[in-house]
């Protein structure tokens, strides 16, 4: 009947375009339903930071030098993969303890571990149910790893994810056989809550021998300005001499530039050792300043 009106091989040239088409309307449904969920997944599945042992010589028994990481950004996530232990969570966490706890609690959690010589109060014995400060219970755990203990060593873990910090909260229950108590409804209404409502960041981190190192180079101290002398240029720019040469002493590169010069010393008038008038120089000026501040010392 159809053939009345196109002829064969037109007829056979619109079936071609129509199972084209059927084709490419099969492959976009493939797409929506199986590939697009997968990436939304992993769009907003939190990837875990590896667990990467403290290179160079920061110290066996300095759990502050951890390595740098950058920032991260971790969204909500479904309490139910953190508040009851699975194996994922337990082998996380058994390679923080590895690397964050055991230098002082001991590989088995007996208080017993090379950094625990000298220390007082005495690393808690993870094996055995008295004294503990905030008591056994899987929130209280957490509670200590997010605030520590004053007086005592145990320091904050603030700077692992709340997801890590639960997963050393399992870890640390795993190591004593004895009743840990079970927990409040309410505390764990309220991890519930904090899990799935809250996303977290997690802000740079550096050692802190790194940010010490960089502190002292910013506040070195300097050798003060020689006296000025017969030098007018001098006598009108600097008002105190130390605290020039302080200001000097902060600005990297200020000795080949005029320009690093003057933004520095202008950013931090009126009361960083030079006098307001330096506002009105020009930029041969500040290159004559410059040279003279080289002239009378000031080469740090």
């Amino acid at each position: 009947m159809i053939d009345r009106y196109v002829s064969h091989d037109e007829l056979q040239r619109l079936i071609s375009a129509l199972l084209v088409m059927l084709g490419f309307i099969g492959l976009a449904a493939l797409f929506g339903f199986i590939i697009v969920p997968g990436l939304r997944f992993q769009a907003h599945t939190a990837q875990d930071s590896p667990v990467i042992a403290v290179q160079g010589d920061a110290g066996w028994l300095d759990p502050t030098d951890y390595p740098r990481r950058a920032q991260q950004v971790i969204p909500p996530i479904d309490p139910k993969t953190v508040l009851t232990p699975n194996p994922e969570l337990m082998e996380r966490g058994r390679a923080l303890y590895a690397q964050t706890c055991a230098t002082c609690h001991g590989v088995e959690g007996k208080g017993d571990g090379p950094g625990a010589k000298g220390l007082t109060p005495v690393p808690r014995n993870f094996a055995v149910a008295a004294a503990w400060k905030n008591g056994t219970r899987l929130e209280a755990i957490y509670r200590t790893l997010e605030e520590g203990v004053k007086g005592s060593s145990m320091v904050s873990y603030n700077y692992l994810s709340k997801r890590d910090r639960m997963a050393l909260a399992h870890v640390v229950q795993s190591l004593g056989a004895f009743d840990h108590g079970a927990s409040d409804p309410k505390a764990m209404a309220a991890l519930e809550k904090l899990f799935a409502s809250a996303g977290e960041v997690i802000p740079n981190q550096v050692p802190v021998s790194l940010a010490v190192d960089r502190l002292l180079q910013e506040f070195r101290t300097v050798p003060e300005l020689q006296a000025a002398g017969n030098n007018p240029l001098l006598e009108e720019a600097v008002s105190n001499s130390a605290l020039a040469a302080q200001t000097l002493g902060g600005l990297p590169g200020w000795q080949s530039s005029e320009q690093t010069l003057a933004k520095g010393v202008l950013a931090g008038l009126p009361g960083n050792g030079f006098t307001p008038v330096v506002a009105t120089y020009s930029p041969a000026r500040w290159k004559e300043l410059r040279t003279a501040l080289m002239g009378q010392g000031a080469t740090r």
